[in-house]
């Protein structure tokens, strides 16, 4: 019976408890969250895990009544229905932070030895991230020429993705003191809670100035250094999140009558773009947060057919005969 089953919530709730005490961004506790919560469903509901017998008929482990009784072999079974559900990287993200909350478990001696001790990480299938052309990208950006508060919020969103490479948590976690227009950078929290500041360029201030004077009218009020940077345009009181800036990107490639776009999708284009203007890959680390080389020839792939074509035209032995 499904009451039987041990409920991981209360002891997934202490860890994320723990996480926020150690300061970790509020996107990595909302990951870290999202993958031990579904974790937890998947033990504790009838149409979750299900004993599996192997190919000598001996019957599966059955679903866990206690936390000692989790074993390697629920993990296995939820990072494989999580491949299945959703994809190969997602399921690396949820191996990840299970890793991390039955690490926490063994330091807090509420388990003797982790389920995972042995367990490694599903095999991820690189695929090339399409860029995105540039009469969509001209497209996209028509449908906020507008003068209100949203096509105004909307353009800044959408030429900060484009300009800066910056990540979608990167962009939306964001307060108006981590803005310097000014100086013409933002300052924003990445992976392993490290800052960084990242700089655009004039067209992208532009774009963020009448941002911030249309922010201020939609408040009723000047903006402050700790209110959050970006706001609904349906109700001011209530911040823009993750989910809000996907829903304005779905929403305006449907109006440019384009494939629906994801945020992500700007990070390689604004590598592409890049490295396809000869910038330097240093600069580029640095501005994208990349720590490895590896992370630069992963994005750097986006459309790296296209640019070897360009670079031929200028270089081609037979074209210099």
């Amino acid at each position: 019976m499904a009451d039987e089953r041990y409920n991981l919530g209360p002891m997934a709730a202490s860890w994320l408890r723990a996480l926020k005490a150690e300061n970790k961004s509020d996107n990595t506790v909302r990951i870290y969250g999202n993958a031990v919560s579904s974790f937890a469903r998947f033990l504790l509901e009838d149409d979750g895990y299900q004993p599996v017998a192997d190919e000598d008929g001996k019957p599966g482990r059955p679903a866990p009544t206690d936390l000692d009784e989790v074993h390697r072999e629920h993990v296995q079974a939820y990072i494989a229905a999580t491949i299945t559900r959703t994809s190969p990287a997602n399921a690396h993200q949820h191996y990840r932070a299970l890793k991390t909350f039955f690490n926490w478990l063994l330091d807090e001696e509420e388990i003797e030895k982790s389920p995972m001790r042995t367990m490694k990480p599903p095999a991820v299938t690189e695929k090339e991230v399409p860029v995105i052309p540039e009469d969509a990208l001209a497209k996209l950006f028509k449908t906020c020429k507008g003068k209100t508060y949203a096509d105004r919020r909307d353009t800044a969103i959408l030429m900060l993705f484009l300009d800066t490479g910056v990540r979608l948590s990167e962009l939306t976690d964001r307060r108006v003191g981590d803005l310097d227009l000014d100086m013409m950078v933002l300052r924003v929290l990445g992976k392993g809670d490290k800052w960084r500041s990242v700089p655009f360029g004039r067209t992208c201030a532009t774009a963020l100035d009448r941002y911030m004077r249309a922010a201020a009218k939609h408040k009723g009020k000047p903006l402050e250094e700790d209110m959050w940077l970006w706001w609904g345009d349906r109700n001011r009181m209530q911040r823009l999140t993750i989910w809000g800036v996907g829903t304005m990107l779905k929403r305006r490639c449907a109006e440019a009558g384009i494939d629906e776009l994801h945020p992500h999708q700007f990070r390689h284009t604004f590598a592409h773009m890049w490295k396809s203007a000869g910038g330097n890959e240093d600069d580029l680390m640095r501005i994208t947060g990349w720590k490895s080389r590896q992370m630069l020839s992963r994005y750097a792939a986006s459309a790296g057919a296209e640019r070897a074509r360009q670079a031929h035209k200028t270089l081609s032995p037979g074209d210099r005969l």
